[in-house]
């Protein structure tokens, strides 16, 4: 309870006269649509989803990328591409998910891109398996700014875990908690 309070403290910090005009425009647009029947879009985005990339290093069965089953392109975020869409919304995005399908560790300039939008007001928020969190990056993770870090742990035995987590050890993922905790 107290986390959830403190995370609300940190979302409302992110906040600014743009970001709440602009989402202000936008929720009066979706009330005017609802009330007239008539499609009007106004503002620009208060939350994107971005995915550092579609790669993975666990088979889980649910996923399609786990399961290598993409119908859509594949592969590494573009950093200069990601800068350019941050340096166009900054002044109105509020929140900003780095996930999808994929394990954003595994892009090489992962927390660089956290930091990027940190640096500009963004709460920033991602998911991992934890397989990735040594040391090393458990420090850079933190320096980052990061806002919200979601571990998947699916499981208090190594064989419930991989059942979904196809490939991954469960005493890696405590071990990555222990270190973003540290």
């Amino acid at each position: 309870m107290q986390a959830k309070f403190f995370d609300t403290l940190n979302l409302l910090s992110k906040f600014s006269f743009k970001k709440g005009a602009n989402a202000l425009r936008v929720l009066s647009s979706y009330y005017y649509s609802k009330f007239t029947k008539q499609l009007i879009h106004s503002g620009l985005p208060i939350s994107i989803a971005i995915e550092p990339t579609t790669s993975c290093n666990l088979r889980c069965p649910e996923c399609p990328s786990g399961l290598r089953s993409f119908t859509r392109p594949t592969g590494m975020l573009q950093a200069d591409l990601f800068r350019k869409v941050i340096d166009e919304l900054q002044e109105t995005l509020l929140y900003l998910t780095f996930y999808f399908q994929g394990e954003p560790y595994l892009h090489p300039q992962f927390t660089e891109l956290v930091k990027y939008a940190s640096e500009r007001s963004i709460y920033t928020s991602t998911s991992t398996n934890a397989h990735f969190l040594n040391e090393e990056n458990a420090q850079k993770t933190i320096q980052s700014g990061l806002d919200r870090l979601i571990i998947s742990i699916d499981g208090t035995t190594q064989e419930t875990y991989q059942a979904y987590r196809q490939g991954g050890k469960l005493a890696k993922v405590i071990e990555g908690t222990k270190n973003i905790l540290a």
